[in-house]
């Protein structure tokens, strides 16, 4: 064997270091710099760091020499965990045979590799054209390439779901109609995957292993891609190792351009890198190669309609189609191997051609394959987390994305935002951005092809779509493409065929790739035909994601913006009426008159729709006639983004609520395992928090909208970032917000220094919503700050489940003593504990407190801390309100209180107890208040164990003639019938009793049958008695019946 020049070993070595990622090349110089054959002949640290592959390979050689180089360029491969190159470099030739010329320097190196001796004889024809196969595939440029630039073709490419089963019309038709995840799913269902490396393997249906294999897609599926990359791969020897001696690549859309008449051999020699082919060492084993032919349907028609005389011999020159159809035919050589690839369309004219070929479908990405493109694409990892983070959450448009074309699309236009240094908000492209980019990109003139003309038929595609979508029909029939003057082949850019049995037959159907492809095109058709079709589709559309154009006139929305008209008429040749923006203006006024300017039904379809348009003017007008904006079940983050997004324009209203839900909880976004790709931390996962533009949004809303007086977020992520931006709108002196919700919004404690501000500035603030926030004592600390300033005006504060503990007593009581503006506090589900409630009741018994409702629900408190309670209601004369429910003050607990409420200044109207843990013993304490304090209005001892007795107690209080209770609930206490003649007579003494609600006892039949007597005589006024949960007989319910018909202001609830 001869050996190896420094110019095969330098490219070569520059060839493997180029496979190298960023962070591994790094590795290796590092690991380098260390080696110990590197004591003698150290490389200076400065030329390595800043080396790229080539000068890395080129140092290495003038260093150590060539043989040095390559085996210590292997030893470390090793070492840093790349055994795929190390394995590879193994069965390199240049391991065994290369010798060793000692270290030269780079310049007499350089000449060495430009001057190559003539004497010297060349390497073997394979090892020739693998290299050329290399150099001529290893780069790509993408459609949007400057001059210069290319990728990396192993770099980028993601492998497609490949599967080798003919669909039936019921998975068909679930293919198409599916979105998100479940098209994810349904594309692998019922299909068998194959890989690239099996493509030419037996099977359990075919014993011997296929000598052609057809590879249809739809357009943009990444078939001429998948070509290249088996041409690098074998290359390479990682595909079809021992299995293909010489590999070919024919490209259609070239060969439509040769025009001469050409033979067998000049047609291999224009594959082989220079003169001269040796064609007899070429094909000496003719089953050992493997012709690709890229683009069967690209074709000219005088390709399809060759009909002969068909080449024999290599030498007899033919026209090119004859040529080719020789080959395909295996005319010439009966053994070799064909991968053909070709759309849909031209499957027809390859069945009269081929002999029992392999028919493999390219079904482009999976959902784990439209990750690892994304990470690819992005060599930047922070960025490919935030561009899936972001299109994980726009369904409609990772759907798509199955389609590699409509991967590169969006990712290209995000990247160039990205870039840009702008964050993924509102000016990233739309839904219908994305399917104009894509239909456009599958029209834009390839390098060297004639300018691409729009075809007459393209008018007939979009009618043909919508009348698919109004029939609700996805697959149609030759005849139904006849009635559109369409022929499958002029669209098959847009079609698939799909060949189906039918009892000993075949039917043909074409289908959109996607339904949502026939949305968008049913979409454009609306918007051509004018104002009536527009108006018979919004007529039929109601705001629902489950109607069938739904996504339709989401689409025709983003068609009416002003970019996507200009495409479609530059392009395309069509042109919109300004009308229709009119006419949908229109509609949207009738719907806010129809409902009360509320827009609370179908808000978030028609807000996902105005952010399709991007038209800042037409939103504003569109949204000007609602007061009140309510949108539910925002469940994604794009949702999220979409709906700040048309917040800042919602002009007139005044009420604005955004309920969300828990969007990607528990989803992780882990990117997939890429060869050769650094180790991913923990940040690429879901972020918990959306971006800052959601906050920008409603920041800008609050304070641009004067008539905006509540705002309401409900699990809506701000996060520290996003508090800050909101409260930079709250701080405005325009602002005029009165009441603000932030329930489970993910407000840290150090987003409360922001708030305390905003509390300080605006003075129109009067009602704060903080519940389900884990503030904790730092962000009450700091929001403390704010409520204890004298310019503070708030007057109503929920911290309900903030994670506040004893301590926050103290904080709280100092704001009650200042701030004489608050009257309402809620401290529910905080664990304060006896001796938080003794700090805080510090604050209720100063003379400034001005609290008249205080919620204490759930705050771990026990009958210690009624001492307190007592205390504090017999000083503080503003208190009316009390919410002491499932707390364990047990009897003891109660008749604590009870002395504070016995004290003849204690004002206390509202007393909730319920699930305390009570007896008899505390109704007997509770009477005797009942007795003495005329102020209490309405009490609550419901899911208390009282029983019989209890009530029996009790009632001494409520027959006083002292007793002006009006509400009173002992639901769940334990009462049956005998309670019923206790109850009976105390509605015959009250006289201020009007709402009694007993459910879930066990009156029975003759409990509630007293009570029906009593309730018949005029002098009783009770207005609501409540009985659910009652196991009563029919006669039972005929008198309650007939006591609704005596009194019809009684509501009776049973």
């Amino acid at each position: 064997m001869l050996p190896a020049t420094a110019r095969d070993v330098l490219c070569r070595l520059s060839t493997y270091l180029e496979e190298l990622e960023a962070g591994d090349l790094k590795k290796f110089k590092l690991y380098l710099g260390t080696a110990e054959e590197l004591v003698q002949v150290k490389i200076p640290w400065g030329r390595m760091e800043m080396a790229g592959p080539l000068d890395m390979a080129q140092l290495m050689v003038a260093h150590m020499g060539t043989r040095e180089a390559w085996l210590l360029a292997l030893r470390t491969f090793e070492r840093i965990h790349r055994k795929d190159l190390w394995e590879r470099g193994q069965r390199e030739d240049l391991v065994r045979v290369t010798p060793d010329n000692g270290p030269c320097s780079l310049e007499s190196q350089s000449a060495c590799l430009l001057d190559v001796s003539p004497s010297v004889l060349r390497k073997d024809p394979q090892a020739t054209y693998k290299d050329y196969v290399r150099r001529k595939f290893r780069l790509m440029e993408d459609r949007n390439a400057r001059l210069g630039e290319c990728v990396n073709l192993s770099h980028r490419y993601t492998r497609p779901l490949l599967v080798k089963e003919h669909s039936n019309p019921i998975w068909a038709q679930q293919k198409l109609l599916d979105t998100g995840w479940g098209y994810a799913r349904s594309r692998g269902h019922q299909a068998s995957p194959i890989q690239m490396e099996t493509l030419f393997e037996p099977d359990e249906e075919r014993p011997e292993p296929p000598g052609t294999v057809v590879l249809q897609g739809a357009a943009g599926m990444g078939k001429s891609m998948l070509a290249h990359k088996v041409m690098l791969d074998w290359a390479d020897g990682r595909l079809f190792p021992g299995r293909f001696d010489y590999v070919f690549y024919i490209s259609c859309r070239e060969l439509n351009r040769s025009h001469v008449l050409c033979s067998a051999r000049d047609l291999m020699s224009s594959c082989w890198p220079e003169p001269g082919a040796p064609l007899q060492d070429l094909i000496r084993a003719p089953n050992r190669l493997l012709f690709i032919i890229d683009g069967f349907d690209e074709l000219c028609p005088s390709f399809h309609n060759a009909q002969g005389p068909w080449c024999l011999c290599w030498e007899e020159k033919r026209p090119t189609e004859l040529l080719l159809g020789s080959l395909i035919r295996k005319s010439l050589l009966p053994q070799l191997s064909l991968l053909i690839t070709t759309r849909p369309s031209g499957l027809e004219k390859l069945r009269g051609l081929l002999e029992h070929p392999r028919h493999v479908e390219i079904l482009g990405f999976s959902e784990a394959e439209r990750k690892e493109y994304f990470y690819r694409y992005f060599h930047n990892t922070g960025q490919a987390n935030q561009v899936l983070d972001f299109m994980m959450d726009n369904e409609p448009v990772f759907t798509m994305c199955f389609v590699p074309m409509v991967s590169w699309v969006v990712c290209t236009c995000l990247k160039q935002q990205l870039e840009s240094g702008e964050l993924l908000r509102q000016t990233s492209k739309t839904t219908t951005a994305v399917y104009m980019f894509y239909l456009l990109s599958l029209m834009q003139p390839k390098p060297g092809t004639p300018t691409f003309k729009v075809p007459a038929s393209q008018r007939g595609l979009v009618s043909l779509a919508a009348e698919g979508l109004w029939n609700q029909k996805i697959l149609f029939e030759e005849q139904d493409l006849g009635k559109h003057g369409l022929d499958g082949a002029d669209v098959s850019s847009f079609l698939n065929v799909n060949i189906f049995q039918k009892d000993i037959k075949c039917e043909k159907f074409y289908s959109f790739i996607h339904l949502s492809f026939q949305e968008f095109f049913a979409a454009m058709d609306c918007a051509l035909h004018g104002t009536e079709t527009v108006r018979r589709a919004l007529a039929e559309y109601a705001f629902s994601e489950r109607n069938f154009l739904a996504l339709t006139v989401r689409f025709l929305f983003g068609l009416l913006n002003e970019e996507m008209r200009c495409y479609l008429e530059k392009s395309l040749g069509w042109t919109i009426s300004p009308q229709v923006k009119e006419e949908v203006l229109a509609w949207i006024r009738d719907k806010a008159r129809s409902e009360g300017s509320t827009l609370q039904r179908g808000s978030l379809e028609l807000l996902g729709c105005l952010y399709e348009i991007q038209e800042e003017d037409f939103i504003q007008r569109a949204l000007s006639h609602f007061q009140v904006v309510v949108v539910s079940n925002i469940a994604t983050k794009m949702e999220h983004l979409v709906c700040s997004f048309c917040a800042r324009y919602c002009r007139s209203a005044e009420v604005l609520h955004l309920y969300g839900s828990a969007y990607g909880a528990g989803a992780e976004r882990d990117p997939p395992e890429l060869s050769g790709a650094p180790a991913l931390s923990d940040h690429l996962r879901e972020g918990n928090t959306l971006p800052d533009v959601y906050s920008a949004h409603l920041s800008a809303a609050v304070c641009t909208n004067p008539n905006l007086i509540e705002l309401a977020l409900y699990r809506s992520a701000l996060g520290s970032r996003g508090m800050r931006l909101l409260c930079q709108g709250l701080r405005h002196a325009s602002c005029q917000l009165q009441n603000l919700r932030l329930k489970r919004c993910q407000v840290s404690g150090s987003a409360c220094r922001d708030l305390a501000e905003a509390l300080i500035a605006n003075r129109n603030l009067i009602r704060l919503d903080l519940s389900g926030n884990s503030i904790g004592l730092l962000g009450l600390e700091l929001l403390c700050e704010g409520l204890r300033h004298p310019r503070c005006r708030l007057q109503m504060i929920q911290l309900r489940k903030c994670q506040l503990e004893a301590a926050a007593g103290r904080e709280i009581a100092s704001v009650l003593c200042k701030n004489s503006h608050l009257v309402e506090l809620d401290l529910t589900g905080n664990p304060l504990k006896d001796l938080g409630l003794k700090l805080l009741c510090q604050g209720l018994r100063h003379p400034a407190c001005k609290l008249r409702t205080l919620w204490l629900k759930i705050c771990h408190l026990s009958q210690a801390a009624c001492e307190d309670l007592a205390s504090s209601l017999s000083l503080n004369q503003t208190l009316t309100e009390l919410d002491l429910g499932l707390n364990d003050l047990g009897d003891p607990g109660v008749l604590l209180l009870c002395e504070g409420l016995r004290h003849p200044d204690c004002k206390l109207q509202t007393l909730r107890l319920g699930i305390c843990r009570l007896g008899s013993d505390a109704c007997a304490g509770i009477a005797r208040v009942l007795q003495v304090n005329s102020c209490l209005r309405e009490l609550d001892l419901s899911f208390n164990d009282l029983g019989d007795r209890g009530l029996w107690l009790l009632g001494e209080g409520l027959r006083h003639p002292a007793c002006r209770l009006q509400k009173l609930w002992l639901d769940s206490c334990g009462l049956t019938s005998k309670a019923g003649e206790d109850l009976s007579s105390i509605l015959g003494t009250n006289q201020s009793l009007t709402e009694l609600y007993v459910t879930n006892n066990a009156l029975g039949d003759t409990g509630v049958r007293m009570l029906c007597r009593r309730l018949r005589h005029p002098s009783c006024k009770l207005r609501v008695l409540w009985l659910f949960g009652m196991d009563l007989n029919k006669m039972t319910h005929r008198r309650l019946a007939a006591l609704r018909l005596t009194k019809p202001y009684l509501d009776i609830g049973c």
